[in-house]
């Protein structure tokens, strides 16, 4: 049951954040095209700082379902029902401090833009990205148990649909109003559809959890939370060094537009991401309920099996990035908005150094480890501060992101592991690291390789000038149809060259071999034959 609901939560997540990365690429296009790339840079730096402003929320979320995983496991309702009932008023609370903290933060945020528009007119702006994570809380306690009760496709499923509308509705209006006001008060109102419509699949697949229950979160209970929520605080900070301070760095001291195409950049790298945080995401509750049933050796097997299944996605990921970054984004954003190689390298550094770590980072969470390595969180976020602000004025966006390399590597990459393995798996950390090499040099190899075919075709133009004849012939304007071919053709070599490697070098491991044996179980249980 356990491999099932992983399984379904994976391939919701896929299809869901698969399809709205593509329609959020379609509506940050036309975003940019009618409002332009000032306003771009506004909306990046601004859904940064409110970003911020979640620090208020302290990581209540992952704490509360790391609660609720032996409950339900025990079937004992009336405990679940008392952690939703604290966590609801929890979340009442931190919704009114965002509220009052962003209005005072408006002032603040909107004075230091240097470029010409109204201060008045951003601050009003602000309130409105505001009011957007305001509204994220509400039946936020419901959210959570679909997700510790490994129905988190039930979340994503009422999402999709959501935020299918909500595109449609925000291209009608940018292309019909042009008005950044009215784009983002769509938002608010699909925010508020959504959370109401979770509300009533919760109503009607929980009616036996009293959500009016006076019986008290166990005292106990509350200790242990609020101490990690102590620590998801410090490590809430620690994760801004590549959100919030990388784009506010970029906005002041280089320039709104240079902040505009980065936004960009990091759409691409926050989508690639969260789709492949969905797939951990989707086997976190599996994975915690392993971890309360069955024996530490097991646990141990099953999170090497995840950290090989991390390296097969990021090996792919990071080629097809560095090769198809840069023509994507021009045919997305148009001539003159996308970066050298240089950055694009700098770029592709981080997001392997970030997404690489997702399944040590899940076990983490779901061991609720969060108060031993607080005080070197805020560290980490310090030394992504420092160096990113030192490098920002002689490198540009390249200095930023060595920052955020540097902060991830220097501290968050050797604590975690380090946690883990001695307080999960009570192992050497050693095989990781040694495994990490490995992996690394593997996707740095894959990743050169690939780029340098891809120039190689693009040097003979012959190739890409059929393929751009066909696809123009098929109906993708002329304009369109080289960086179409382009990016057709550099996607295919990205993807043949890292997994037939990879195929070629670890199907005789047992990892492999388990993941082929899991995907035939799935298989038989799926068949229509059965």
């Amino acid at each position: 049951m356990r491999t099932k609901n992983s399984f379904i939560n994976i391939i919701v997540s896929f299809l869901s954040y698969g399809t709205i990365m593509v329609c959020s690429f379609v509506t940050r296009r036309i975003f940019a095209s009618v409002l332009g790339l000032e306003i771009v840079g506004i909306e990046s730096g601004f859904l940064y700082v409110v970003s911020m402003l979640a620090i208020v929320e302290l990581g209540l979320g992952f704490g509360i379902v790391y609660k609720l995983y032996q409950p339900i496991a025990e079937k004992n309702w009336c405990q679940v029902s008392s952690i939703l009932c604290f966590l609801k008023k929890c979340y009442y609370v931190i919704a009114a401090v965002i509220m009052i903290l962003g209005a005072v933060c408006s002032y603040f945020v909107a004075m230091p833009i240097k470029e010409d528009f109204s201060k008045l007119w951003l601050m009003q702006i602000f309130m409105l990205y505001v009011l957007d994570v305001v509204a994220s809380y509400l039946y936020s306690h419901k959210r959570a148990m679909f997700i510790a009760d490994q129905k988190n496709y039930i979340n994503n499923t009422t999402h999709i649909v959501v935020q299918l509308t909500l595109f449609a509705s925000q291209i009608a209006i940018l292309k019909i109003f042009g008005s950044f006001e009215m784009y983002l008060i769509s938002k608010i109102i699909f925010r508020l559809t959504e959370n109401m419509v979770i509300s009533y699949k919760f109503n009607k697949k929980y009616s036996y959890i009293n959500l009016k229950t006076k019986v008290p979160m166990p005292e106990i209970e509350k200790k242990d939370l609020f101490k990690n929520m102590k620590a998801l605080l410090c490590h809430k900070v620690s994760g801004f060094g590549a959100t919030t301070v990388s784009s506010l760095i970029i906005m002041y001291f280089i320039s709104l537009r240079e902040n505009g195409i980065y936004g960009n950049y990091m759409l691409v790298v926050t989508g690639l991401n969260t789709i492949t945080n969905e797939v951990f995401n989707g086997i976190l509750a599996s994975f915690g309920n392993l971890l309360n049933t069955e024996s530490r050796e097991k646990v141990y097997k099953n999170f090497n099996i995840l950290y090989f299944v991390n390296f097969l996605m990021y090996s792919f990921i990071v080629s097809g990035f560095l090769c198809i970054s840069a023509p994507f984004v021009t045919l997305w954003t148009g001539e003159g908005s996308s970066f050298g190689l240089a950055t694009t390298v700098s770029i592709a550094g981080y997001l392997y150094v970030y997404g690489i770590r997702q399944s040590v980072t899940m076990a983490k969470v779901v061991a609720g480890i969060y108060d031993p390595d607080k005080y070197m969180a805020i560290l980490g976020a310090f030394v992504t501060f420092a160096v990113s602000l030192v490098l920002a004025k002689p490198l540009g966006i390249i200095g930023v992101m060595i920052g955020n390399i540097v902060g991830i590597m220097s501290i968050s990459y050797w604590v975690q592991a380090y946690l883990v393995y001695d307080g999960v798996f009570k192992k050497n950390v050693k095989p990781y690291h040694m495994k990490f090499i490995l992996y690394t040099s593997l996707t740095l190899f894959y990743a050169v390789l690939s780029y340098s075919v891809c120039e190689f075709f693009k040097n003979k133009t012959l190739v890409l000038e059929n393929l751009s004849e066909f696809i123009s012939k098929i109906g993708v304007p002329i304009s369109s149809s080289f960086h179409v071919s382009e990016i057709l053709f550099y996607l295919a070599v990205s993807m043949i060259i890292p997994n037939t490697l990879n195929l070629i070098l670890f199907y005789k491991t047992s990892e492999f071999k388990e993941i082929i044996k899991i995907i035939k179980s799935l298989m038989r249980k799926i068949s229509p034959i059965n």
